[in-house]
């Protein structure tokens, strides 16, 4: 409901010739709720860091890229068979692990470096603490 809302006063303000005030960024988790989305259960079989506060998670055996990005919105590419390099792509974005770069890009030409995180570097949600 509060997107509906944000979405009528940007509206409504819009009619009248005002620029709408930016709304905060929706955190991941909160995204997750709102959409009605569960994330993914069990392991990440890896995670890597993008340029810009971008994140990307391989899961389900390396079936999927979920990418959660730095404006809250969370994707989830689907691997291309037998790709050289490995690559995970849809809704114009692709994932490329490559042998001596990673990147995030889009169909627009913007693209993103990325960086595997260690295991010990990531947290998972599910195993947190504190």
């Amino acid at each position: 409901m509060r997107t509906a809302a944000a979405l009528t006063t940007c509206l409504l303000l819009a009619a009248c010739g005002q620029d709408p005030a930016p709304t905060p960024a929706t955190p991941v988790s909160e995204a997750f709720e709102q959409d009605g989305a569960k994330p993914p259960i069990g392991p990440v079989d890896a995670t890597y860091l993008c340029d810009g506060g971008n994140r990307v998670d391989l899961i389900e055996n390396r079936r999927f890229a979920r990418i959660a990005m730095s404006d809250g919105r969370v994707v989830q590419l689907g691997a291309m068979d037998k790709s050289q390099p490995p690559t995970w792509s849809d809704v114009g974005l692709r994932f490329i692990v490559g042998a001596d770069y990673v990147e995030l890009s889009q169909d627009n030409g913007r693209t993103l470096r990325c960086e595997e995180q260690a295991a010990s570097d990531t947290v998972d949600a599910d195993n947190a603490t504190g």
